[in-house]
């Protein structure tokens, strides 16, 4: 195959950090939930009320979810991660950054409506300067911020 003749860097990361939860995690998830419900109930906002249950219920139950690896791969053609293709014409840019846990990131901004910004974690055996001069033969180097939902999931250990 083609593809696999042209790979120049590739890596498996797991899929999200797993952080071991305690009991104290899930006592405060379960209490913030059922405080908000009770509010929402108190306030009429039975709607709000069910999103709540669902999203308290979701959180607990996922919680203890263990990740899959995933396989980055980045050649001339794009960059692919566990079967999902990303061709360069399809990336607008991309940045690579350095979190406060000291790791770099590889942030590409995808042409596409929901969720546009791609974070993948730089495998510690990968130079992060070569894959960034490899990365400049075929995009636009831009500013890119980590998402925020990425920095909310981290900061609650979820």
């Amino acid at each position: 195959m083609l593809h696999e003749e042209t790979i120049t860097f590739s890596w498996e990361i797991p899929e999200f950090e797993y952080t071991e939860k305690t009991k104290r995690w899930y006592y405060i998830v379960g209490g913030v939930a059922v405080i908000g419900i009770i509010l929402s109930i108190i306030f009429a906002n039975y709607l709000f009320a069910f999103l709540l249950l669902v999203g308290g219920f979701l959180m607990i139950t996922l919680a203890g979810k263990q990740p899959n690896l995933e396989v980055v791969e980045i050649s001339n053609h794009g960059i692919h991660i566990t079967g999902v293709k990303n061709p360069y014409t399809n990336i607008d840019g991309f940045w690579i950054l350095r979190n406060k846990e000291n790791q770099y990131i590889l942030l590409f901004h995808v042409m596409r409506n929901i969720n546009p910004i791609v974070s993948i974690q730089i495998h510690p055996d990968i130079n992060p300067m070569e894959l960034r001069e490899y990365l400049l033969n075929h995009l636009e180097e831009e500013e890119i911020k980590e998402p925020m939902a990425d920095r909310i999931i981290r900061k609650i250990g979820f």
